[in-house]
């Protein structure tokens, strides 16, 4: 009877507890099946795929970037993407954000004073008719969901300014926007926006 009873509690517990089970062997280490992941979880759209620590320090995730170039938006995306009870999920997508990966730089980053991997986008020079120009950066914190953001604008006869959005809550970040722009603009001037 007490084997029974053991027996029971044993089929029980392993019945009902689903193990953690693991990706599938080093998917992560390569960029093909990480793109192949990412177009079946998010879309097939998908441009920009990498793996990294993008929810924590020790567990890998997926981040996916899509192009939207229609219906009147323009502009890009980024998802999470997660490894849940044994398969690949779509946790989260930013909002429409502005840019193009088409001559844009984009690439997971650590920044100090944040925890996790983040997803930084450079959309290097835009120019503007008369002679102007205007740059994008984002910082993506995919486990905060959180995108922090800077505009930079030039024009021929005004002051070279950047805005940055309101929700940069972490001096770091709002450092290294400024720097990388001040060093080319060192009378930069630093607005405080609403959403950019």
């Amino acid at each position: 009877m007490k084997h029974l009873l053991l027996f029971i509690i044993i089929f029980l517990t392993l019945s009902c507890n689903k193990g953690y089970e693991p990706p599938p062997h080093n998917l992560f280490e390569d960029p093909m099946q990480v793109l192949q992941v990412a177009r079946e979880t998010v879309s097939e759209r998908v441009t920009f795929a990498a793996s990294g620590y993008f929810e924590s320090d020790s567990v890998k995730s997926i981040a996916a970037g899509v192009e939207e170039t229609n219906n009147n938006q323009f502009g890009l995306k980024f998802s999470l993407v997660s490894w849940k009870d044994g398969e690949f999920v779509h946790q989260f997508t930013t909002g429409l954000l502005d840019g193009s990966f088409d001559g844009g730089i984009v690439s997971k980053i650590k920044i100090l004073d944040i925890p996790n991997e983040v997803i930084y986008y450079n959309s290097k020079s835009y120019f503007m008719g008369s002679g102007g120009g205007e740059v994008f950066l984002h910082v993506i914190d995919l486990n905060k969901r959180k995108v922090y953001s800077a505009h930079l604008i030039t024009a021929p006869r005004g002051p070279v300014t950047v805005e940055l959005s309101d929700n940069i809550d972490i001096p770091m970040l709002r450092t290294f926007f400024v720097s990388y722009f001040r060093r080319d603009y060192p009378s930069l001037r630093v607005i405080e926006s609403g959403n950019i």
